[in-house]
């Protein structure tokens, strides 16, 4: 719990931080299109998830930047270690991520902030070698900075943490696998303005 309020703290503080402006790009009235891929490292954490194993992954995305806003869809996923299954615990997630691009002191530097919500999917092989599989739901924010490396290609790096929710078909939402899931992510962006 005590994670949760020092994430949504961070943020609140990101957003006021950056209600004087924002720089997005020389002409703010323009439309650009965005697109990045990157490396990614999470944890599974709290309530249902105890067990699981930090694991790498990897995570994608697009999106529409206009003005300060950047609204994106996104697939990431990681393939933990856990202590109840023959093979990986696979979860993956479909999200839109709308991200407020704020002020930065340092012109080259774009930091952001981000909600996340989305489908959330797991998988895993039992130890009967029965695949089973889930939908649910991810929901979380995010603090993030990108900055030029060549051209129009950036770094984007950026910490997130999700609520996430896995439904086995046992009966909905109350008897559905939950917890959280803290991660990092580091890669690139490119952007293509008309």
């Amino acid at each position: 719990m005590r994670a949760h309020r020092c994430v949504l703290i961070a943020v609140l503080i990101t957003l006021a931080s950056g209600s004087g402006g924002a720089q997005n790009s020389k002409s703010p009235g323009r439309v650009a299109f965005t697109g990045g891929a990157g490396a990614m490292y999470g944890n599974l954490m709290g309530g249902d998830f105890s067990g699981s194993k930090a694991a790498l992954g990897f995570d994608a995305n697009a999106g529409v930047v206009l003005g300060r806003w950047q609204l994106g869809l996104g697939y990431d996923r990681t393939n933990h270690g856990r202590d109840d299954t023959d093979g990986d615990y696979i979860v993956s997630n479909v999200y839109v991520e709308p991200r407020l691009l704020l002020a930065s002191a340092a012109h080259h530097w774009t930091p952001y902030a981000e909600l996340r919500m989305g489908r959330a999917m797991a998988s895993y092989e039992g130890v009967l070698g029965i695949t089973d599989k889930a939908t649910g739901y991810v929901a979380g924010l995010g603090a993030g900075v990108f900055w030029p490396l060549l051209g129009r290609v950036q770094a984007d790096a950026a910490a997130h943490y999700d609520r996430l929710s896995h439904d086995y078909g046992t009966g909905g939402y109350s008897a559905a696998e939950k917890g959280g899931r803290g991660s990092l992510r580091v890669g690139v962006r490119y952007g293509v303005s008309r």
